[in-house]
């Protein structure tokens, strides 16, 4: 249990994870604002895949909540090397970030291995400490063509990280059945005279890991240009960054097909 307790106080962690009254010290901890992504109460019956899953927090609630196959899907390997392209000029600064995966695995390489684990997904971890069927799979979100097609699909905090959303979203299209719930993270606020406007602020050049701030009516064109028929936003919320202690900007949008 001390083991356990240090991986959640002291390892590298995404998402707030709540367990047997330990708290993991991630960047964000979501369940505190999940009343603003307009999920339904019961996934009983759906499958599920979370696109740029991470720590897969949302991953886990939706099994948590009936879903009958969660898939989760990210581009980290988990052995220190970048999961995505930034800025050049920032590059150093995100290579010594994912190195902080790999040197996670080592320090608690008993506790992983414990669990059958060979790297330090948290998903993976976080799956097996409470016996839930989630799949995982190393992938792009520019390439979801062999995953098929899923009842909801989910890309959260992901979009603005990407060199080339409009693909994405094309790919989020073609991954979904029915509903894809798109959250959008260091949000762009037009004015009281641009806010119908489709805006994309470039952020590349002053943030290495954040490309674009986009605005909600930028996603929804985005989303109908994929294909999707219909659009709405059900939220918009400022979420806290633990990490650095500063709020966010989000909106949730659910696009239909």
């Amino acid at each position: 249990m001390n083991e356990l307790k240090d991986l959640f106080e002291k390892g590298r962690w995404y998402h707030c994870f709540r367990y047997e009254g330990l708290i993991s010290n991630g960047t964000y901890d979501v369940a505190d604002y999940v009343e603003h992504y307009g999920f339904d109460k019961d996934y009983s019956g759906k499958a599920v895949l979370d696109v740029g899953c991470s720590d897969g927090f949302f991953s886990i609630w939706m099994k948590e909540h009936g879903a009958d196959r969660v898939l989760g899907v990210d581009s980290n390997k988990y052995d220190g090397s970048l999961a995505f392209s930034p800025s050049i000029a920032f590059k150093q600064n995100h290579q010594e970030k994912y190195a902080q995966y790999a040197n996670d695995y080592d320090v608690f390489r008993s506790l992983y291995e414990k669990y059958g684990l060979k790297n330090s997904n948290k998903l993976l971890f976080m799956t097996k400490l409470m016996d839930l069927n989630v799949e995982f799979s190393n992938g792009s979100i520019y390439d979801l063509s062999s995953y098929g097609e899923f009842d909801v699909v989910m890309c959260n905090d992901l979009l603005e990280h990407l060199r080339d959303p409009i693909t994405a979203i094309e790919q989020l299209y073609l991954a979904t059945k029915e509903k894809c719930i798109i959250t959008v993270s260091s949000a762009y606020k037009p004015d009281l005279f641009n806010r119908k406007k489709a805006l994309a602020l470039f952020q590349g050049h002053i943030s290495g890991g954040s490309f674009f701030s986009l605005s909600e009516e930028a996603v929804k064109a985005m989303c109908m240009s994929a294909g999707f028929r219909k659009t709405k936003i059900v939220g918009r919320f400022e979420m806290i960054n633990k990490r650095y202690s500063v709020n966010n900007s989000h909106f949730v949008i659910h696009a239909y097909k």
